[in-house]
């Protein structure tokens, strides 16, 4: 029998080799080419074909599932009668996977009216070739109705948060039309750089509902009074114009927004002392504190604004002569000047003293002289202030026409920021003893 040479058979035997390696790369390829041109997107449904959004616990949402094969953006939307397209997902960038979530009804913050529509779900591979898989659904029953904020008003326009009387508060307010899951009111600074993107703001300032009976996603009337947090002892946001924005959303999650302006000017906590505590107390005549009836004492005391915000102030002005038996009060009604009597806001430098069974802090005075303040008028009134890092001298006079029941007594000095607290009290505490001439 003829036989080839070894060597041939051998060079053979590596040719069909070869061959068989080369045959099953090319079926790999085929294969994976095969995969690679099969379906984008597989598997897609919603499961209910009908839902009824309206909170009512019964088919209120749906499962959308799909799977994706190759990397690509995603689409969901919903084609009415009319053929107009309504997003829920758009041109979301997906992996390869199954993927699966629930819908409400719900697109822009809007729930679809009843109606029939195709829903869709499309995907655009890497290579820009777009894929869809569709099929039918049916909405009945759907609460359309939207929560309104009607007569949403933010006033006054503008506030200088700093506990001096004067705009110190916003009053927001508003009618919800009907009950909510979430309600959130709050402002915000559109030229804040954290702000990208006004729509959805990073940094916000939430307010909070003066507390009533009616809660705050109920229906009805809502009122907010904000003074810049000053109330709770915190600096306010800083001057500038905000966007008040108040958001509402149901149970099945229609969405409102409205949102007015705001402008913040001169807000800070205000801050004022007796500069070191001290008040020079004496008898003129004899330089103590032994003082006849119908003797005088005299006063000074020295006032420093060292907060960032003016502080405002009103008469009786320094040197200023009382008898004790008046008090700013009585002055008030004798000079007519309606400025002196107390005022929400208004700083006051007072005298204080044992046995006054009357009006507290009886003896008061502007925190200094008129040359130490700034004054304007405000509203067709005359408003005076110490400015921030300005000091005021007060000084003043009292003529003792009669003894106390307590005697010898002690007299202190105070600051009051009027109806809102006393600053400094027991400054200075210091004895005097009235006595008898005669004696």
């Amino acid at each position: 029998m003829f036989r080839l040479p070894t060597a041939i058979q051998t060079l053979n035997r590596r040719n069909a080799f070869v061959s068989l390696a080369f045959l099953c790369l090319g079926l790999t390829a085929l294969l994976l080419s095969a995969c690679a041109g099969g379906p984008l997107v597989t598997n897609a449904a919603i499961e209910p074909s009908t839902i009824s959004p309206n909170a009512d616990g019964d088919s209120n949402v749906a499962r959308i599932d799909y799977t994706i094969r190759r990397p690509g953006d995603v689409s969901i939307y919903f084609v009415d009668a009319q053929g107009n397209r309504h997003y829920f997902r758009k041109d979301r960038r997906r992996g390869a996977r199954d993927y699966n979530v629930l819908w409400g009804g719900v697109i822009d913050g809007r729930v679809l009216p009843d109606g029939e529509y195709t829903w869709v779900v499309e995907a655009t591979d890497e290579k820009g070739r777009t894929e869809t898989s569709e099929g039918a659904l049916t909405i009945v029953g759907a609460d359309t109705e939207a929560p309104q904020f009607e007569n949403f008003s933010v006033t006054p326009a503008v506030i200088t948060p700093n506990q001096d009387g004067i705009d110190d508060r916003a009053a927001i307010t508003y009618w919800l039309t009907k009950n909510v899951e979430e309600i959130q009111v709050y402002l915000f600074d559109p030229a804040d750089p954290e702000n990208i993107d006004p729509a959805n703001p990073t940094r916000k300032f939430p307010l909070a509902e003066t507390e009533r009976e009616l809660k705050p996603t109920e229906t009805g009337y809502h009122f907010y009074d904000y003074d810049g947090g000053i109330d709770l002892g915190a600096d306010p946001p800083p001057d500038g114009d905000y966007v008040v924005v108040a958001e509402a959303r149901d149970q099945v999650g229609n969405h409102t927004v409205v949102s007015s302006t705001l402008t913040i000017d001169n807000g800070g906590l205000p801050r004022a002392d007796i500069v070191r505590g001290e008040i020079t107390m004496l008898n003129p005549e004899s330089g103590d504190l032994n003082i006849p009836i119908g003797g005088a004492l005299v006063f000074t005391a020295t006032v420093e604004n060292y907060g960032n915000v003016p502080i405002r102030t009103a008469g009786p002005w320094p040197g200023t002569v009382y008898h004790s038996d008046q008090n700013f009060n009585t002055l008030a009604y004798e000079a007519e000047d309606e400025s002196w009597f107390e005022q929400s806001g208004t700083w006051r430098f007072a005298l204080n003293f044992q046995s006054n069974f009357g009006q507290d802090f009886p003896f008061r005075y502007a925190v200094g002289r008129r040359e130490d303040l700034r004054c304007e008028t405000v509203d067709g009134r005359e408003q005076c202030f110490l400015d921030p890092g300005k000091r005021g001298l007060v000084y003043g006079t009292i003529v003792w026409t009669e003894p106390p029941a307590r005697n010898p007594f002690q007299i202190w000095g105070g600051l009051l920021h009027e109806d809102v607290a006393v600053i400094n009290n027991f400054a200075d505490v210091q004895y005097i003893q009235i006595g008898d001439p005669q004696q």
